[in-house]
């Protein structure tokens, strides 16, 4: 009901982009949507209508529909092509409006703190929009990114309604089920939420820059912590230019091309902490030559063990090991449900079959992406950093590609992919982990005679109880008693018959056709009862 307005807007655009027939099977009345608006035809595909409804619906819709473009292990196929077009179209929030958020945030003046300060954003988007200043106090010319008013509100409304429809459909639609939409619902929430916290973006690049070995290749904008907040994040202003616009040389580009593609797979393979979405758009070519990774707000982080497993998933990719990859991924995440392995064998063998006979290493990434995919719809829920990691990779490739047509990401890896296979199997780090199993163990057996006495003890004192409990005897059970239940019937049955044929003949007051009235009404239930008893026989037992 506090959702109402919202909830209305939302069930108008679905209709008329043809979508009442789904809300119908939803369990939404029929005349709410009649009343909303009139139902018309659309050539195009469900997906391509649910992708220019959500971008009607506006800002917090389309930053939904970008993030779900990147969860191909729960999500159809040819909705997360449809979602991949989805684009920011949000116009800048009115200055004043920005003002006052601004301010409130600082707790001071904007000429306080800032000189030329640019009303005008440099960049607007679903969560926040960008303004340029010099900060008063050094002259450092600085970007801010301050949250849109009221985003957080109106993101939780539209979150609240889509959880409702992704229960209502979990529910009610067959061909649904397997994608697990109420999950996927949950864990965008925690996600959007999460980026919401700009001090969250701040610590993570500053993460970045502490254990960024190529900081003179590449880097993350300086954070200026002292007036960074939750609803604000101030930054250096970095001049430069998207990798489609840079104009260097063929050699430069090559440079660039290749670092950038070092950083990332530093980050993934040696921290296992890294920039979850490193597309075009997320990258700046400075003057220097240098690139600036922007925009910090999702990040993903892997632990030892999941950089292993995911050694392991791409060498089964290479070798074309089905069995293997199969076995991998039933390691790398937990059951939701029953796993057949025959059918994701099978499915896992469409995928590598869809690349051709030989698995191509630029290609892992999107193989990759996609056998999280078919993980996920066997029925194995895996982490999300894991689906986060493929896009990373995806996308590094991209804008590599961009910068060097010849851009080769297995070359850029192979290196990386080797020094976490010497990391696992080096003498230290084996001796260390076999130290921990034994120690672990040791102290376990410590404990042993400990807990063999306290046993003892309790089995001495006679306080130990043993609780049994059949199992399978409750049909047994009920079968018992609805056989006493008809035999009391049948007795009582019986003796009114009895009872009444004794009344019958006696005459006694008052009378009714000439015979007793009471035998009349002893035979009358006799015949009730009796009745219900065979009734009760023939339908197989159901009273009790």
């Amino acid at each position: 009901m506090r959702d109402a307005v919202r909830a209305k807007e939302i069930l108008t655009v679905l209709v008329r982009y043809g979508f009442s027939n789904l809300l119908t099977q939803l369990n939404i009345p029929t005349g709410w949507i009649d009343r909303f608006v009139n139902k018309s035809e659309h050539p195009l595909s469900q997906w391509e209508r649910m992708r220019l409804a959500m971008e009607e619906l506006g800002p917090t819709f389309v930053k939904i529909g970008q993030i779900l473009s990147t969860r191909s292990d729960s999500l159809p196929a040819p909705m997360l092509e449809s979602l991949k077009q989805l684009r920011d179209r949000v116009t800048p929030e009115p200055f004043d409006t920005i003002k006052l958020m601004l301010e409130r945030q600082l707790g001071k003046q904007i000429e306080e703190v800032f000189d030329d300060f640019e009303e005008k954003p440099v960049g607007s988007g679903s969560i926040a929009q960008v303004h340029r200043a010099v900060l008063k106090n050094s002259g450092d010319l600085v970007a801010l990114k301050i949250q849109r008013s009221g985003i957080e509100k109106d993101l939780t409304a539209d979150l609240e309604i889509l959880g409702w429809l992704a229960r209502e459909a979990h529910d009610r639609l067959e061909e649904l089920r397997p994608y697990n939409l109420p999950r996927v619902i949950d864990q965008l929430k925690r996600t959007l939420l999460s980026e919401l916290d700009f001090t969250r973006e701040a610590n993570y690049g500053e993460i970045f820059n502490a254990r960024n070995p190529y900081e003179e290749q590449v880097f993350a904008p300086m954070v200026y912590r002292e007036f960074t907040t939750e609803k604000l994040l101030v930054t250096e202003y970095v001049e430069g230019v998207s990798p489609e616009l840079f104009e260097g040389t063929t050699e430069e580009k090559k440079e660039l091309a290749r670092h950038g593609g070092q950083s990332v797979f530093h980050q993934i393979i040696c921290n296992g902490f890294f920039h979850a979405d490193p597309h075009p758009g997320n990258v700046l070519v400075t003057q220097d030559g240098r690139i600036c990774l922007i925009d910090w707000g999702m990040v993903g982080q892997l632990t030892r063990q999941m950089r292993f497993n995911l050694a392991n998933l791409l060498k089964g990719v290479m070798a074309r090991d089905v069995e293997h990859i199969a076995f991998r991924g039933n390691r790398m995440g937990r059951h939701r449900k029953p796993v057949d392995n025959s059918q994701l064998e099978m499915d896992i063998t469409r995928v590598l079959d869809r690349f051709g006979p030989e698995i191509k290493a630029r290609d892992s990434g999107r193989i990759v992406l996609e056998l999280l995919h078919v993980f996920g719809i066997n029925g194995i829920s895996l982490a999300d950093d894991y689906i986060m990691l493929a896009k990373a990779v995806i996308s590094i490739d991209q804008t590599g590609v961009i910068l060097d047509p010849e851009f080769n990401i297995a070359e850029v890896a192979t290196p990386f992919i080797k020094d976490l296979e010497r990391e696992r199997w080096q003498p230290k780090h084996v001796l260390q982990k076999l130290y921990w199993i034994f120690s672990d163990g040791f102290g376990r057996m410590s404990e042993l005679p400990g807990n063999i006495q306290r046993v003892l003890k309790r089995i001495e004192d006679e306080d130990i109880s043993l609780s049994l409990h059949h199992k399978g005897l409750d049909e047994l059970s009920d079968s018992i008693n609805r056989g006493a239940n008809r035999l009391v019937l049948a007795i009582i049955v019986g003796a009114l018959i009895m009872g009444s044929s004794m009344i019958i003949t006696t005459g006694v007051q008052p009378l009714l056709l000439g015979f007793p009235a009471i035998g009349i009404l002893g035979y009358l239930i006799s015949f009730v009862f009796g009745i219900w008893v065979i009734f009760d026989i023939i339908r197989g037992g159901g009273h009790k």
